[in-house]
């Protein structure tokens, strides 16, 4: 089976109907369309599409959301398509909650950040901490990677990164470019001035609906780092924190903490995962980033950077914006087309939601032993 999607409209009506058969099972659902205000090329109403799965007062969740960097969640929806369409029943007390394209408004306009262009990865900021500053380094990288000015495909960018890079180091280049910065609309990595329009009914949501959950393992999907076709779990914790290595006994040595000098990782300001553990502080939470690598991170900054150039200062709007390499070459720099990488992807995510899955019954079975030796 298929589930890969040619376009938002598409992964929309593929999700809808999963969890029409699914309902036909007999299976409880819950489903709502959150709407962002935004239309897409096709003229449709973008949303973010939210499901519960199983018992509405279960007190342990898997949740598993998309799409949260627009053009990425091709591959997120394909994978959670996959895990619908293969559900088997689950344990007792546990329900699955589904995010389906936290930003509708870049999936359908192939963009990776909002209609805002703001990265919704950096928008959830801890409560109380202001939307402004930037990283150390972004201002002497911003003539580099925000030139104003209609993309070209030959204009020497590569290797004046490469020669950056040498000069600056990668590590340091990485994380100043990656962290996330508040001070330039127009730019790469920009976090937003407030919480966005979509951040804000995705939180509202999950008040509604994490009343009653105690544990939750959260998976966030992404492309774009790494090894072509091999994912790497990400994790917001310290490397010599002692849960980092139960978390490596449980799902495999591909558990790396978000540190600019642990492999791809980085850190960043504003995470989505991050900001809403902060929100819900009583849940105990195992938020993981899956992230499947497509592309080298020179040509991942390119595409990124030259579509960024093209919807900024190329002068068009509206559904011309669609008719440019840069956004093709988005496209294809996180969601690749050959059928092995394809494969892997859902391979992978499906063995990540079975770990998930166990992940919640060997932590309440440990609980339980913890209270009956009290």
């Amino acid at each position: 089976m298929n589930f890969w999607s040619r376009d938002y409209v598409a992964a929309v009506a593929s999700f809808h109907l999963a969890l029409e058969k699914l309902s036909e099972r007999g299976i409880a659902v819950s489903h709502r369309r959150l709407e962002i205000g935004q239309l897409g090329p096709q003229e449709e109403k973008l949303a973010i599409d939210v499901a519960l799965i199983g018992p509405p007062q279960a007190t342990r969740w898997v949740m598993i959301s998309s799409g949260v960097h627009g053009v990425e969640g091709f591959a997120g929806s394909a994978i959670q398509l996959s895990i619908l369409a293969q559900l088997k029943p689950l344990p007792d007390d546990t329900a699955l909650a589904f995010i389906h394209i936290v930003n509708p408004y870049g999936m359908a306009w192939l963009r990776r950040v909002n209609e805002s262009n703001v990265d919704l990865n950096r928008n959830m900021l801890i409560p109380g901490e202001e939307y402004s500053g930037e990283p150390e380094g972004y201002a002497a990288l911003s003539p580099l990677i925000n030139e104003p000015m209609t993309p070209r495909k030959k204009d020497g960018f590569l290797l004046r990164a490469m020669l950056y890079v040498a000069k600056n180091g990668f590590a340091e280049t990485k994380q100043a470019f990656a962290e996330g910065q508040y001070e330039r609309p127009q730019c790469l990595q920009y976090g937003g001035g407030e919480l966005e329009v979509g951040s804000a009914l995705l939180l509202d949501w999950l008040k509604e609906n994490l009343n009653d959950v105690k544990r939750c393992v959260w998976i966030d999907l992404h492309t774009g780092l790494g090894k072509t076709g091999h994912d790497t779990l990400l994790v917001e914790i310290a490397p010599a924190d002692p849960i980092l290595a139960r978390l490596r006994r449980h799902y495999g040595k591909r558990i790396t903490s978000l540190d600019a000098e642990a492999g791809i990782a980085y850190k960043i300001r504003g995470g989505l995962q991050a900001g809403v553990e902060a929100r819900f502080p009583n849940i105990e939470w195992t938020s993981i980033t899956q992230e499947f690598g497509t592309v080298g991170p020179y040509a991942v900054i390119a595409a990124l950077r030259s579509e960024n150039q093209w919807t900024q200062w190329g002068g068009w709007r509206g559904r011309e914006t669609l008719n440019h390499w840069s956004r093709d070459k988005l496209l294809t720099t996180f969601r690749l087309k050959k059928p092995k990488w394809e494969e892997k992807l859902i391979t992978r995510g499906r063995k990540l939601f079975t770990d998930a899955l166990a992940d919640l019954t060997t932590s309440t079975v440990e609980a339980m032993a913890v209270e009956q030796n009290r």
